[in-house]
């Protein structure tokens, strides 16, 4: 590309167009980030300059910079204001320059000139205005190729037909890769970027580092690594496919829903020449007659696995020629059927009003086919292909803000994008009269998931059951500060309130008595999405001073370490440990833990109080 200015500064034009006011900014050259910071450097100026003379410019600098034959364009930026007469003489005197395309880019619109309307017609050129040229190059679009087609005949029985496979879903076009840059710097040399390189190394559990001749690829089967040699694995491959496509028969549409669609894009199937046409065309006319697809065997080249593939008509498309349609399907291996519900009785409950609302509402969501311009170009918005990539585009504008302006912070992602998927206007304000219709028609309660409902169940349940705990615990201290004189009234209980008195202990002391509701703090455990061990429980609890803190008693003289599971820890701190091991539920668990994982903390059992009641019960 280059670039020339015109209405320079410059008294005299050194320009090969020979021009005053005319200025080369660059030769010829591939675009850079230079030069854009160049032109975004350029300010106007008050020299005078015409459009009509940077075409004369504009071309003998083609002649001058182009010698191969190639597609040549020029763009030109003007507001397009001369007088009529000099258009009109201009016109006249048109250079022939009917080799190249000429753009034409203008601030105005240029309908207002007749004259230069007739003009642009007369060279085949195209005329926009500055909005809609910015909008046309605001996305990054896939740079035109020619597509590369896949040739092969198709077998129907005994007749061979001639197809080409063109992929409608071309190959993605990748971001620049990412290259690591680090900084180096020596006493003589100022800083500068280096590349990093990535250097492979192989290691096995030992850490030992191997060589790539030292390593043998393979597969692990059953849990034992099996070895395959590059000689093996070319055995594995098949022989003896050849490049094929073969029908095997036809079905029933219907019998292919899009359930069924493996691949990830689709194949163009038409005719490889103009003799193949008469038999290709009438096979799709009889599949769309029958209303059939077909099911072929494909390998794509020599020595590869087959694969199935439907072929499904594609007839009176606009824009498109009659074709077939090729979508991979999957192999039984592949696919897994999804149970469905019985959805009967659910539409049986609908009312009459409920369902014209829902039909109203699918009706009103439905894209126009044939509108006002404004309505078509948004609807149009949505078909396959039309729609530009938000993130691909973001990230391009990221690294262009980047390459401009290294030392601003990157900008945030731009309102154009964000507003390619909001719903067009038209849809909104035909839906929103339906919406309120459904609001009044149906009452929808917001439930919560199935997970926090339980837990909230659990956690009602728990503060249900601790006033009973705190009860007995009151009875059974009062009983024991008794005096001697009561033992004949103890010994008057009948024995089945004295099995009920001690179940009742026994049971306090296998169920956790410190009650986890929201208002619990987390010090003695922390929460699992699964259920883990209490050794691991304990190392992710909170430090035992915290425990002491929420029971309302003083940290013990002797108490050093203030962590479960550091290694100085007292007696105390182990005593504590069990205590809260004994009355806890692991988590996902409705079972108490027994305490027979942690033996080290066992020998302190016999010196807790409810132990030697256990023992005594």
């Amino acid at each position: 590309m280059g670039v020339i200015l015109m209405g320079s500064d410059r008294s005299t034009s050194d320009s090969i167009t020979g021009l005053d006011n005319a200025q080369e900014l660059c030769n010829m050259q591939i675009g850079n980030w230079n030069l854009i910071k160049s032109i975004e450097k350029l300010q106007p100026t008050n020299q005078t300059c015409s459009w009509m003379d940077a075409i004369y410019a504009a071309v003998e600098y083609i002649k001058h910079e182009c010698i191969d034959k190639c597609e040549r364009k020029i763009i030109l930026l003007s507001s397009f204001n001369e007088e009529e007469n000099v258009i009109i003489n201009f016109a006249s005197n048109y250079i022939e320059c009917n080799y190249m395309y000429i753009y034409y880019i203008t601030i105005f619109y240029i309908y207002a000139c007749i004259y230069i309307y007739i003009f642009f017609l007369q060279i085949n050129g195209q005329y926009l205005t500055f909005e809609h040229a910015m909008s046309d190059v605001r996305f990054y679009k896939r740079p035109s190729t020619k597509p590369l087609p896949w040739r092969c005949l198709m077998e129907l029985g005994e007749l061979c037909i001639p197809i080409a496979g063109i992929s409608k879903m071309p190959s993605e076009v990748k971001l620049p890769e990412m290259v690591l840059m680090g900084k180096t710097s020596t006493s003589n040399t100022p800083d500068k970027e280096v590349p990093i390189k990535n250097v492979v190394q192989w290691m096995d559990n030992n850490r030992t580092i191997h060589t790539e001749e030292d390593i043998i690829r393979g597969y692990v089967y059953g849990g034992k690594a099996i070895p395959v040699s590059d000689e093996a694995k070319k055995a594995m491959t098949p022989k003896n496919n050849e490049k094929s496509y073969k029908i095997h028969g036809f079905t029933k549409r219907e019998n292919v829903p899009m359930e069924y669609w493996l691949s990830d894009g689709s194949y163009v199937i038409v005719p490889a020449n103009e003799a193949a046409s008469a038999p290709f065309y009438s096979l799709v006319q009889a599949m769309v007659d029958k209303n059939v697809v077909a099911i072929v065997e494909k390998v794509y080249r020599a020595n590869t696995e087959a694969n199935m593939m439907a072929l499904f008509p594609s007839v009176d498309v606009e824009n498109e020629p009659w074709c077939l349609i090729e979508i991979g399907l999957p192999f039984e291996r592949d696919y897994g059927a999804i149970a469905q519900k019985p959805l009967k009785g659910v539409t049986n409950q609908l009312s009459q009003e409920q369902d014209n609302a829902i039909d109203d509402l699918l009706r009103s969501l439905e894209l126009p086919d044939a509108a006002d311009d404004d309505t078509i170009s948004s609807s149009e918005k949505y078909l396959p292909g039309y729609m530009p990539d938000p993130g691909t585009q973001h990230m391009w504008d990221v690294l262009t803000a980047r390459a401009l302006n290294s030392d601003k912070p990157l900008p945030p992602i731009a309102d154009d994008l964000l507003n390619l998927l909001e719903q067009p206007e038209f849809i909104k304000a035909k839906c929103k009269p339906v919406t309120e219709r459904i609001k009044n028609l149906f009452f929808l309660e917001k439930k919560k998931p199935l997970r926090k409902r339980k837990i909230q169940e659990d956690d009602n349940k728990q503060s249900d059951d601790a006033p009973m705990t705190q009860t007995f615990k009151e009875e059974q201290r009062d009983i024991g500060n008794n005096d001697v004189d009561d033992i004949s009234d103890l010994c008057s209980f009948d024995f089945d309130d004295i099995a009920l008195l001690v179940e009742v202990q026994c049971g306090d002391i296998m169920r956790k008595s410190i009650v986890f509701d929201k208002n619990t703090p987390d010090v003695f455990y922390c929460p699992q999405h699964k259920s883990i061990g209490f050794e691991k429980m304990l190392v992710k609890a909170r430090p035992l001073s915290r425990l002491c803190q929420f029971e309302g008693r003083p940290i013990p003289e002797d108490y050093k370490s203030d962590c479960y599971n550091d290694v100085d820890e007292t007696e105390y701190a182990c005593k504590e440990k069990y205590r809260i091991m004994m009355r806890l539920h692991p988590p996902g668990s409705n079972t108490p833990y027994n305490g027979t994982r942690l033996s080290k903390f066992l020998a302190f059992d016999k010196d807790l109080p409810y132990a030697r009641k256990k023992n005594q019960v």
